[in-house]
């Protein structure tokens, strides 16, 4: 029996060429300000770039590879719905293993009050409605494809957010503010 997921798919096609557009070109981006900041990067940076700025590269990532699978003409909901659920709950358990690191910077007030959102609970609410997407895709709920667009969009606002703050913060350290 033919899976029925092209036919909902089919009224989504659009808007999945657009956010994976925008992603793969924010990608892109976050490499060029990499690049253009890579004298500020230090032995004692990395850890903070691992919990700052990889998981803003991970959010486009998704969003880009999640867009591609959608297209694919015959994609169906098994292994859709699988890859999100595991793709979930993964992405959940790398950003709950940041939440020690952060704690640490925001008691040396590295990090501010509304990081907490941006890096940990936003993300962690995209990832779980990843998993409750894959779910309602294999129970066969169309309306599924609604969660999965408000992740994408989140994803994208979320790391837009996040890739300012590491702009600022290499244009910070590269030329700092008057005394």
């Amino acid at each position: 029996m033919p899976d029925a997921l092209a036919q909902p798919l089919q009224r989504w096609h659009d808007f999945y060429l657009l956010v994976g557009a925008a992603a793969a070109t924010l990608v892109g981006l976050m490499f060029v300000a990499i690049s253009l900041g890579s004298r500020l990067i230090t032995e004692q940076s990395i850890p903070g770039l691992r919990v700052f700025v990889t998981p803003t590269i991970i959010h486009f990532i998704y969003v880009l590879v999640m867009a591609t699978v959608i297209v694919i003409p015959t994609v169906t909901r098994m292994p859709l719905g699988i890859l999100l659920v595991l793709a979930g709950l993964l992405s959940f358990g790398r950003v709950l293993s940041t939440v020690p690191y952060m704690r640490q910077q925001y008691r040396t007030q590295v990090i501010e009050k509304d990081d907490w959102f941006w890096y940990l609970i936003a993300p962690s609410v995209s990832y779980l409605l990843f998993v409750g997407t894959g779910v309602g895709l294999l129970l066969g709920i169309n309306r599924a494809f609604n969660g999965l667009a408000f992740v994408s969009i989140l994803l994208l606002v979320n790391g837009i957010r996040n890739a300012w703050d590491m702009v600022l913060w290499f244009a910070l350290k590269i030329d700092p503010p008057p005394q």
